[in-house]
């Protein structure tokens, strides 16, 4: 079986891209050894699909299954998708209700030991997968490892280390800090996915992540590792960035299914203080407006 046509010095953020590892000729499905299944939904990501890809394809492991669910794109993306479609185990492509929706396709889908899920636009980082095999063989009773990370721009440049947390009810409930759990550097197992429900909340688009979290929180603690595993890009036209006025509502919604009603009071506490502040703006640029305006026209003198 061919590789596909890789450009001799591919730049991919952790990896040498002087000396890029190759891709394997195929992937198995050893039932003797752990097989990872990676879903990857992507709608219109042709830019950065093929990057996430050879994110994984470059681990040096090859008891993968790769899951793609494509909601149907019109850019580059099924291009890219067919000159890797010889590592792909499953393409789904047709329409979804989003993000949610896709993921929960693909883990249907899944028939791997351990599980995970990688935006269309992320990256695994070096080593990824061996970290994780050796966490799970240190802690035969682990069923969630987290990993370290970092986020970086479209164009690949590093802005900002998020270090490994365990998965406790704390830890979680610092959000609001900004302490986080980086989605692109976790996994965990399937017996654990299923116990948790075994899907992600489609109500969601932003939190669905966060929301596992709890669930998995409310089975174990997760085995933490400060190795970076993956990274997440961070541009002007990211999900997180253009759907952001849905995240209060969404992290309200999940404090009060996980009885976080402390957690739940501040932040409404702070949203209605927000309003009433902003509220207080605009009523004195209103009362403002009429005489800028009249200042503007030289219809009144200036101060």
């Amino acid at each position: 079986m061919a590789e596909p046509p890789l450009p001799a010095s591919r730049p991919l953020y952790g990896w040498s891209a002087a000396d890029p590892p190759s891709v394997p000729e195929r992937l198995s499905t050893d039932p003797g050894r752990p097989l990872f299944s990676i879903v990857i939904p992507t709608l219109n990501q042709g830019a950065f699909i093929e990057d996430t890809l050879l994110s994984i394809l470059w681990q040096g492991y090859d008891n993968v299954e790769i899951i793609v669910v494509d909601g149907g794109s019109t850019d580059d993306t099924p291009a890219v998708l067919e000159r890797y479609r010889p590592w792909i185990s499953v393409l789904i492509s047709e329409p979804d209700r989003g993000q949610s929706d896709a993921i929960n396709k693909g883990f249907r889908r899944a028939s791997g030991s351990i599980l995970a899920w990688l935006n269309s636009d992320d990256l695994y980082l070096p080593g990824a997968f061996r970290t994780v095999l050796e966490a799970f063989a240190a802690h035969p009773d682990g069923r969630w490892v987290i990993g370290s990370g970092d986020i970086i721009s479209a164009d690949q440049r590093f802005l900002r280390h998020v270090p490994a947390r365990e998965g406790s009810e704390q830890t979680l409930l610092a959000i609001e800090n900004d302490c986080f759990l980086l989605q692109q550097s976790c996994f965990w197992s399937a017996s654990l996915w299923r116990e948790a429900g075994g899907q992600v909340d489609e109500s969601l688009s932003l939190l669905m992540d966060y929301d596992l979290w709890w669930r998995f929180s409310r089975r174990c603690t997760g085995i933490v590792t400060q190795e970076k595993l993956g990274a997440m890009r961070y541009y002007a036209t990211v999900k997180t960035r253009r759907q952001g006025e849905r995240f209060p509502a969404e992290l309200a919604t999940i404090y009060a299914r996980y009885g976080a009603s402390a957690s739940l009071d501040r932040l409404v506490q702070r949203l209605l203080a927000e309003k009433s502040a902003l509220g207080e703006r605009l009523s004195a640029l209103e009362r403002q407006l009429p005489v800028r305006l009249l200042r503007r026209l030289r219809l009144l003198p200036r101060p």
